[in-house]
């Protein structure tokens, strides 16, 4: 059987460590590992690959490797993946959800708590040797998330992990999914569809966003949606920049009604220099750096060896994406 590893990225993280190929290549010795360190490598190896380890793929790769069976991605995120032509090939697909899921919630509230209890103000001031009680007006005054409303869009892993931790707090969590029928989760107070957005959303505190990018999710937030939450209120998005009408969102910045926003993705990254959230005093803007911890690719090299053992005696695979959904 050959595998082909192919996760070449401009960011050296999400670049699969030639120590986990080693990994692999020990733990299944009968099985040939080619680690491709670019395009024209990928598509040269693929030809002979039944499986793949991969964060991207072209639909001329998939077109020139006659044997693949199966795609895991190093990610949850699967839409730089050629899913209609896997799927119209009938080639497997399966991700790495959950993962990321406990560093991004983490990155969420650590993010939250910044600015509710007004973090970034002190750490300036300190940083100045200022003290600042006075300057804590009413206006800037840190608040609790106890009692407060939170709106997580997306109840997918990272999503519940979120939900689970603002319940700690003692926030009123309120959760937007596709299918809202699904069992029940104890630390969610209430749970919507997306045809029931704009009720999730009316009055709430902190609007959270952790779905995929998908068709109906391209610019999901915009004006409308943002005019809903209470004023004040702090955004977060650790999903995919364009989930959220950047402009539309920088105006409500400006203008104070978004209280503030922590912000992992944008339209365009790296975040362009020009860009005037940069200079906004109430946005905290992260790299896309959300899930990065140090044992990030231990965690996927088991993932995968698990799923590489379950597709070698045809069992089901964990993690299994559905092409047309997109996630």
């Amino acid at each position: 059987m050959n595998v082909l590893i192919f996760t070449v990225w401009p960011v050296p993280f999400w670049q699969v460590p030639k120590t986990h190929v080693m990994q692999l290549r020990e733990r299944f010795p009968d099985v040939t590992f080619t680690h491709a360190l670019n395009d024209e490598e990928a598509l040269q190896q693929i030809q002979q690959a039944d499986a793949a380890l991969a964060s991207r793929l072209t639909a001329a790769a998939v077109e020139h490797a006659p044997r693949l069976r199966w795609v895991h991605s190093t990610a949850a995120a699967v839409g730089i993946l050629p899913l209609p032509e896997l799927a119209g090939r009938g080639i497997a697909v399966s991700n790495s959800r959950g993962i990321q899921a406990v560093p991004m919630a983490e990155h969420v509230i650590g993010g939250l708590l910044v600015l509710a209890r007004r973090f970034d103000l002190t750490l300036s001031a300190q940083r100045e040797r200022r003290w600042i009680q006075n300057e804590l007006s009413a206006e800037a005054s840190p608040w609790s998330l106890h009692g407060r409303r939170i709106t997580v869009i997306g109840l997918g892993t990272t999503g519940q992990e979120v939900a689970r931790r603002a319940h700690v707090f003692g926030m009123h969590v309120t959760g937007v999914r596709r299918r809202p029928d699904q069992p029940g989760l104890p630390f969610v107070d209430r749970v919507t569809g997306p045809d029931r957005l704009h009720d999730a959303l009316r009055g709430c505190d902190v609007l959270v966003i952790t779905a995929p990018f998908i068709p109906e999710t391209d610019r999901l937030i915009g004006a409308p949606e943002l005019a809903l939450l209470n004023r004040g209120a702090i955004l977060i998005n650790v999903a995919r920049g364009r989930i959220v009408d950047e402009r539309a969102m920088t105006a409500a910045l400006q203008e104070r009604r978004l209280g503030g926003a922590v912000l992992d993705v944008f339209d365009r990254e790296p975040l362009d220099p020009a860009s005037r959230l940069w200079n906004l005093p109430n946005v905290l803007i992260t790299p896309h750096c959300s899930g990065v911890r140090p044992d990030h690719w231990d965690d996927v090299i088991e993932l995968f060896s698990e799923n590489l053992r379950r597709f070698r005696r045809g069992e089901p695979l964990l993690n299994l994406v559905d092409c047309e959904a997109g996630y």
